[in-house]
């Protein structure tokens, strides 16, 4: 495979062949795989499948992802392998780290994440395609900066990154970075904006034929429309987002759109509806292992108990949110509202306006979809 992994925007065709020798590296666990020489873990054919299997992973188990990366490029580092005829082995050592670090970002595990960029960019910088993978790379800095809240310098650099991928041929990441900018408006409180940039953008992935790109528009546009309180719109494109995300086993979009949904159930007063639509919005979450989510929708659900004067059970979802909290330092920006959500479970007396503050940091980044 003399760089054909590298000379072109665009990947080659995966044969059946491949993608089945993809799968069985898959299926193998971890500790019987060097004993196998037929798993082909240096056959570039079968790395370029295994790459665009875990790439689907990533909405479905964004941490058997990483973990998967990870083995892959410790196989490739340590010794290091010849891989090809030119720089392949750069170029897939440069995959799977950005693969770990994408995966990272999306379970909250940012420190780590930000490891594995740097090691993407190493990489990458050694290979003939480097300024396409890197602004790939730089697309997922970018959402890692919209994650921590940096709004102004997303709405400043997304449209800049978005035409370097443009010009590179590459449209469907350009269109990604679209997205950044309409959760960076949508956070700025510019919500009628986001939500016309977000029927844009459905409209260009329609053109693409790209159904997760669509899906992805199209469940921004139902927690938006909820949020406006334009409660029809929203369910009109729930609607089309939960066929297209079922189509594609897009768990982690699901989850996302019935948390807006459970929105919704709470803005129009179901109240028992809507808690039991957060608590399997919760369930979905947990089972992807994002502990971040998992974490926001305990401070959702203790206002919405707080609400119903429910303050017991407030206070335990709470405490059960605090040390995910901590650990994973989730709300950089909100620690005053932390210390004093803090001492009010303490005193046994939660202070509302602190909850409030604090998962307003971190609800609508988390319930918004980029890709």
């Amino acid at each position: 495979m003399p760089g054909r992994v590298l000379r072109f925007p665009s990947r080659p065709a995966l044969s059946d062949e491949h993608r089945a020798a993809a799968r069985r590296l898959f299926e193998t666990p971890f500790a019987e795989r060097h004993a196998k020489t037929s798993l082909r873990m240096d056959d570039p054919e079968t790395l370029l499948s295994f790459c665009a299997l875990l790439g689907e992973q990533l909405y479905t188990s964004p941490s058997r992802a990483r973990d998967e990366a990870e083995f892959l490029y410790r196989h490739l580092q340590k010794p290091e392998r010849k891989i090809g005829l030119f720089d392949e082995l750069d170029y897939f050592l440069g995959e799977l780290a950005l693969i770990a670090g994408t995966a990272c970002r999306q379970i909250s595990r940012r420190e780590e994440g930000r490891v594995w960029f740097d090691r993407a960019e190493l990489a990458f910088r050694n290979t003939a395609n480097a300024a396409a993978d890197l602004s790939r790379l730089a697309y997922q800095r970018l959402a890692l900066r919209l994650e921590e809240r940096h709004l102004d310098v997303v709405l400043e650099l997304a449209p800049s990154v978005a035409r370097g991928l443009e010009e590179l041929g590459m449209p469907e990441e350009s269109l990604k970075c679209r997205f950044l900018e309409g959760i960076a408006l949508a956070e700025s409180g510019r919500l009628e904006e986001a939500v016309a940039l977000f029927e844009s953008v459905g409209r260009a992935a329609e053109e693409l034929r790209s159904d997760r790109l669509l899906s992805l528009a199209y469940g921004n546009l139902t927690h938006y429309n909820g949020m406006l309180g334009n409660s029809d719109e929203a369910i009109l494109w729930s609607r089309k987002a939960i066929p297209l995300l079922k189509k594609l086993e897009d768990r982690v979009g699901l989850a996302k759109i019935r948390w807006g949904l459970a929105n919704l159930l709470r803005e129009t007063g179901r109240i028992p509806a809507a808690i039991e639509a957060y608590r399997a919005a919760q369930r979905e979450f947990a089972d992807l292992q994002m502990r971040a989510d998992v974490a926001a929708l305990h401070l959702v659900m203790a206002d919405l108990l707080l609400e119903s004067g429910e303050e017991r059970d407030a206070t335990r979802e709470i405490v059960a949110a605090l040390p995910v909290i901590d650990e994973l330092q989730m709300v950089p920006e909100g620690t005053a509202a932390l210390s004093l959500l803090r001492e009010s479970v303490r005193q046994q007396r939660i202070n509302r306006q602190a909850l409030r503050d604090l998962h307003g940091y971190f609800d609508e980044v988390k319930r918004a979809s980029s890709s």
